[in-house]
């Protein structure tokens, strides 16, 4: 992050991103807690609860369950909410194919396709 930025109040990075990173987020009007979301999902294989998600970037639950309801209903997220409950657990799982999927749509678009 570059010297007086500052992340959004509902939550942390998992680390400062390289500014390349950091500049094609603001290129792209990328929501950082969005994009928090989907690194984190993406370096947890077995996928994670929404709260767990909350608890480990310090943002609220409701802040975390709001993305990823979107994120469920683009087909980026996974849950197995419908057909597999633990009580109230939910877990849920990046489908880094819709993911990779919908950034090559974006860049088609972007490039007058």
């Amino acid at each position: 992050m570059r010297q007086n930025e500052r992340m959004p109040r509902n939550a942390k990075t998992s680390a400062i991103p390289a500014s390349w990173a950091d500049d094609a987020m603001k290129a792209f009007g990328m929501n950082r807690v969005r994009a928090e979301i989907i690194r984190y999902l993406a370096t947890e294989s077995a996928g994670a609860t929404s709260g767990q998600i909350a608890r480990d970037l310090e943002a609220t639950y409701q802040t975390i369950f709001r993305h990823l309801q979107d994120l469920e209903g683009q087909g980026i997220v996974e849950s197995d909410g419908t057909s597999n409950r633990h009580g109230q657990r939910v877990i849920y799982r990046l489908d880094k194919q819709e993911r990779d999927r919908a950034l090559s749509n974006y860049a088609k678009y972007l490039d007058g396709k």
